[in-house]
């Protein structure tokens, strides 16, 4: 074994918190079953989903050029959830804690939204050209710099690392869920074992893929631009959208039964001190990176940032640096805070819009470059990727048990010392 299985007997525990265990756990069902409520959330989505690609559609024919830009956006907005989310599965294997355990099963289905990501990548495939100025040859050949770059940034090249891309993620996540759902049918640990042994190594491919990714699909707007911790930062982001996405579900799900009974405080603490964390880490990234290349004043790197402090774009910074750490920093630092879903969920949600502004700040600068803009569909896409991405996750959701029943820490993470009543 590679961690320690936790029994449902602990030592220390009293004999009444341990006939309060018993209690709870023999209170909900065994088969921890999806509540018919997602079904009402999926149907809420392909309304969303279907009425926003029909004002998308529309913008296609009505400008373009706009539509891909957006959709840019869009895609980039809907895919950090899967992608977050692939990564924290490992990290909870590879770490182990009741933090992981109750949203293990969200987790799941969120990876399991891939194969609908790289569908949606198609568009993106069709108008390359509308979207990078690389996949021009008459701009490569007029800059030296592009010209050095050609042999990574050309459109063929391009194709095949997205295919790499979405083969590893999906291969992960298959064997992630594969062996997952083994695990609930026996109680062998080879299972188990398994799973912690794939996280490690796969959290080094999780790592390399998605810097390799965010290099591809939003720093080579810029092609002459650089930073080595682009790659972190984005995949901080991802994380984040992950982590708010689960706890707004969480939230949600805590409000019936099985998981009005399974939910506790503590569990919820530690999702906030989790977000906690993976804010922090953004912000101090995100300054690492203004930092470094603001004090290296390089001709090469600054217009990246001039392009987005001026014309109107500042106040887009100026909102991150409140909205996207500055609020959520504050508010994650009460601990009663952190053990409200009420407060949690409002936390979250504004977190994963922020996450939204990140990246139109980080993209549309790209197009728009001395002033600030916005249209209509930076708006109506997301909500029809995110909509359609929204019901396909219900649809997986309903598929397993919300919990993962033989997992060796699941009497442990049950622990009632803290509970919702």
């Amino acid at each position: 074994m590679l961690r320690r299985q936790q029994q449902p007997h602990h030592p220390s525990l009293s004999k009444t918190t341990t006939e309060h265990l018993n209690a709870t756990i023999a209170s909900v069902p065994v088969t921890y079953a999806p509540p018919p409520g997602i079904a009402r959330y999926q149907r809420m989505g392909l309304i969303a989903g279907g009425l926003g690609l029909v004002a998308s559609v529309i913008g296609l024919f009505v400008d373009r050029l706009q539509f891909f830009h957006s959709y840019l956006i869009a895609f980039m907005f809907v895919v950090s959830v899967p992608i977050g989310s692939l990564g924290l599965l490992m990290l909870q294997y590879v770490t182990g804690g009741a933090w992981g355990l109750v949203i293990r099963r969200i987790l799941e289905a969120a990876t399991r939204v891939l194969p609908l990501m790289f569908i949606f990548f198609i568009p993106i495939a069709i108008g390359l050209k509308d979207i990078y100025s690389w996949s021009d040859p008459n701009l490569v050949k007029a800059s030296a710099s592009l010209t050095a770059k050609a042999p990574y940034l050309n459109i063929p090249f391009f194709y095949i690392r997205v295919v790499i891309y979405f083969a590893i993620w999906y291969l992960l996540a298959s064997l992630l869920n594969k062996w997952s759902a083994e695990q609930d049918n026996q109680t062998n640990p080879l299972w188990t074992n398994k799973l912690i042994r794939l996280s490690g190594p796969g959290l080094l491919l999780f790592v390399a893929t998605v810097t390799f990714a965010s290099f591809d699909w939003m720093m080579s707007l810029d092609p002459e631009w650089y930073s080595t911790i682009y790659g972190l930062v984005v995949m901080v982001g991802q994380v984040i959208s992950a982590m708010t996405f689960v706890i707004i579900m969480i939230v949600l799900l805590m409000r019936v039964e099985p998981m009005r009974s399974v939910i506790l405080r503590s569990h919820l603490r530690d999702l906030g001190k989790l977000l906690f964390a993976f804010v922090m880490l953004w912000a101090y990234f995100e300054f690492s990176q203004f930092l470094i290349i603001w004090a290296g004043n390089l001709p090469d790197e600054i217009p990246w940032y001039l392009s987005r402090t001026l014309g109107g774009w500042q106040t887009v910074g100026i909102l991150l640096i409140v909205a996207h750490f500055a609020l959520p920093f504050l508010l994650l630092l009460s601990r009663e805070v952190k053990s409200k879903g009420r407060s949690l969920i409002w936390i979250a949600a504004l977190l994963l819009f922020m996450r939204l502004v990140d990246l139109y700040w980080n993209i549309e600068p790209a197009f728009h470059r001395s002033h600030f803009f916005v249209n209509w569909m930076d708006v109506a896409l997301p909500v029809a990727l995110g909509g359609l991405s929204f019901a396909w996750f219900c649809w997986e959701l309903q598929k397993r048990p919300l919990m993962p029943i033989n997992d060796p820490e699941l009497a442990q993470a049950l622990l009632p010392t803290d509970h919702f009543h």
